[in-house]
C-alpha cells in the first residue's frame, strides 16, 4: 500500500513542503545551501541535490521506507527534479539518481513487488511512471492520462466492502455523477443516479466508492466511481413488535 501527498486525489492531497520526515529507521532531513540541498539520514549526508528540496514520505507496506525528494529549481520552465530515497531495512540508505525533470508530483502505486512513482506533465494531462530499480528510477514506456493513472493506483490500493455492507442508497440532492476514476475531474458527463437509487459498493478508496448499479425499470447496468458523501447505508426494516 502506497500513499503520496503530492497531488489532488485521495492518496495525493496537496503537499506541504517538508524539511524533515520520520521513518522507521531514523529521521531524514534536508539542509539548504546557497543553490543545493544536503539530504541527511540520521545526521549523516546521503548526497546533495540542486535547488531547494522538500521531502514527502511514501507510506508503503515494505521492508524499507521510501522518501521522495522534490527539488525546486530556479528555472521557470523546469521547476522540479526528483530523487527517491530507500531507507532501511536496518542501517541501509540508498539515494537514486535524479529523475522526472520538469514534471510535478502526482502519486505512487505498486506494480507487483515494484514501487512506481507517478509524475505529471503540466498543461498536457499526461502522467509518466517511474519504477524503482536498485539505485535508479526507470521510466515506463506507457504514458497515462490523469484518470488512467488514478484508476490503476486505486485498483492497487482499494479496500473491498463486505457483502453485508455493500447495499447503499443515493442521498443528498441532485444528480450523483459516475466517474471513470476516483478523481473529481474524471466525471462521466452523461451517467448519473439520483436520490433514492440503490446500488452496490464493491470497493472504497479515499473519498470515492467503486459501485455497480442496475436500473430496476430498464435493466441497464452501469459501474464506476461515486463520491462517498452521496451514499448512505440501506435501512433495514424494523422488527415487528411482539
Amino acid at each position: 500500500m502506497i500513499t503520496l501527498a503530492v497531488a489532488t486525489h485521495p492518496w495525493c492531497a496537496a503537499a506541504d513542503e517538508h524539511t524533515n520526515v520520520a521513518t522507521r529507521f531514523g529521521p531524514v532531513e534536508t539542509q539548504p545551501g546557497a543553490d543545493r540541498s544536503d539530504i541527511r539520514f540520521r545526521g549523516a549526508s546521503l548526497g546533495q541535490v540542486d535547488g531547494n528540496a522538500s521531502l514527502v514520505k511514501l507510506t508503503v507496506q515494505d521492508d524499507a521506507d521510501y522518501v521522495l525528494v522534490d527539488a525546486a529549481l530556479p528555472d521557470p520552465q523546469c521547476r522540479h527534479r526528483f530523487t527517491l530515497l530507500q531507507i532501511g531495512p536496518g542501517d541501509e540508505a540508498t539515494m537514486s539518481q535524479p529523475f522526472g525533470d520538469c514534471l510535478t508530483g502526482f502519486g505512487a502505486r505498486r506494480a507487483g513487488d515494484k514501487l512506481v512513482v507517478q509524475l505529471a506533465q503540466e498543461g498536457t494531462g499526461q502522467v509518466h511512471e517511474f519504477v524503482w530499480m536498485q539505485d535508479r528510477m526507470k521510466e515506463l514506456t506507457n504514458v497515462l492520462t490523469r484518470c488512467e493513472a488514478a484508476q490503476v493506483t486505486a485498483a492497487s490500493r482499494w479496500l473491498p466492502v463486505d457483502a453485508g455492507q455493500a447495499g447503499r442508497v443515493i442521498t443528498g440532492t441532485g444528480r450523483a455523477w459516475f466517474h471513470t476514476a476516483p478523481l473529481d475531474e474524471c466525471k462521466l458527463p452523461q451517467l448519473f443516479v439520483i436520490p433514492g437509487d440503490v446500488l452496490t459498493v464493491l470497493h472504497t478508496y479515499g473519498d470515492y466508492a467503486d459501485v455497480a448499479y442496475r436500473n430496476p425499470r430498464t435493466g441497464r447496468e452501469a459501474s464506476g466511481w461515486i463520491r462517498l458523501d452521496r451514499l448512505a447505508p440501506m435501512r433495514t426494516p424494523s422488527a415487528p413488535a411482539l
